[in-house]
């Protein structure tokens, strides 16, 4: 063998291996969640509609569902979910990246920096936010005619750095008091230490809920000062396991659009449209590729719903909080959320 034709095959021969070692990686999570028998998945506690424990000791919320979800795509089985409370920023992008969990699911904006200094790989967006305000007045002035006032915000996090920048882009005549955390910020707010409280308006609405319901004066505004997408995010090296992550929130997406619901998978009515067929149909190529049983969409809908049936009994209509759904409706009804073609 010559040198010329023996480099090409050493270089083929490494090519094999390395993709051997890839296909190995990709595996892993699939691997550790069947090996353990559940899904294990990041959380924040105390997150009213998001993700919290109920009276009777239940743990519920938005983000829980989705974490249901998964287990249902890869275990059959929606209640298998082991959960990990996750520490602050930056430990729960660590936690993350060593593989205590198999997924997060904060309240964490997807961002361009977030995506490249750490080991991780963003999904898709759980919910578009923006950064909002909150003020304890039943009707005060409009937010750019505010006088001097300090705002109450939690320290090293996006939010923080977005209100410096807007205060200095627009020359509001206000301080900025920062906690480490957002309770802390939140119980400063009401104690009136602060004239605004400002995070994602999610969490304002879920987290003043109680204290309005109880009368007392807060308005958050309708005025956002930036984008938040909130993503939940996987540790880089798992190419297999993203795929699985990201198409397991679109089938619940195309399933909204499509006008297909929990009840409607446990009855059998799924409608003849080429795209559902391709999502729920038993000779689908994707479970094969996702290396996920046959039913899988099925199992996601059937036991946990489509995304507005998650949306609505946490967040919207059917909760205690009667979010707008805003930008969180399917593009076919004004909203943003798009699922990629099921085809």
């Amino acid at each position: 063998m010559t040198t010329r034709t023996w480099i090409p095959a050493a270089m083929t021969a490494l090519l094999l291996l390395l993709a051997g070692a890839a296909a190995a990686a990709d595996g892993d999570a699939l691997e550790r969640i069947r090996g353990r028998g559940s899904v294990a998945c990041g959380l924040r506690g105390g997150l009213g509609g998001l993700s919290f424990v109920d009276a009777q000791g239940h743990l519920d919320g938005f983000m829980v569902d989705f974490c249901r979800a998964f287990a249902a795509a890869t275990l059959g089985n929606a209640q298998a979910i082991h959960v990990v409370r996750l520490p602050d920023k930056p430990q729960e992008f660590a936690a993350v990246e060593k593989h205590e969990v198999d997924v997060a699911l904060t309240t964490t904006t997807w961002t361009l920096s977030r995506d490249f200094t750490h080991a991780i790989e963003f999904l898709h967006p759980l919910l578009y936010d923006g950064q909002g305000f909150a003020i304890l007045d039943a009707k005060p002035p409009p937010l750019d005619q505010l006088g001097p006032l300090t705002v109450c915000v939690k320290a090293q996090t996006t939010t923080a750095r977005n209100l410096e920048d807007s205060i200095r882009q627009t020359s509001r005549p206000w301080s900025i008091r920062t906690f480490n955390t957002y309770d802390e910020a939140l119980q400063a707010f009401l104690a009136q230490e602060c004239g605004l409280l400002t995070t994602d308006r999610s969490v304002l609405v879920t987290s003043l809920a109680s204290y309005r319901n109880a009368g007392l004066a807060v308005r958050i505004y309708p005025d956002v000062i930036s984008r938040e997408p909130l993503t939940p995010y996987i540790a880089r090296d798992d190419r297999t396991w993203y795929d699985v992550g990201r198409w397991v929130i679109a089938a619940t997406i195309l399933a909204e659009e499509k006008g297909v619901t929990s009840a409607d998978v446990r009855a059998g009515r799924i409608p003849d449209d080429p795209e559902l067929a391709a999502l729920f149909g038993h000779a689908s190529a994707g479970a094969k590729v996702l290396g996920l049983p046959e039913d899988w969409a099925l199992q996601v809908i059937g036991q946990v719903g489509n995304y507005g049936e998650i949306f609505e009994r946490n967040l919207g209509s059917r909760s205690p909080y009667r979010m707008e759904r805003a930008l969180n409706q399917p593009w076919s009804r004004g909203g943003i959320l798009y699922a990629p073609p099921f085809r």
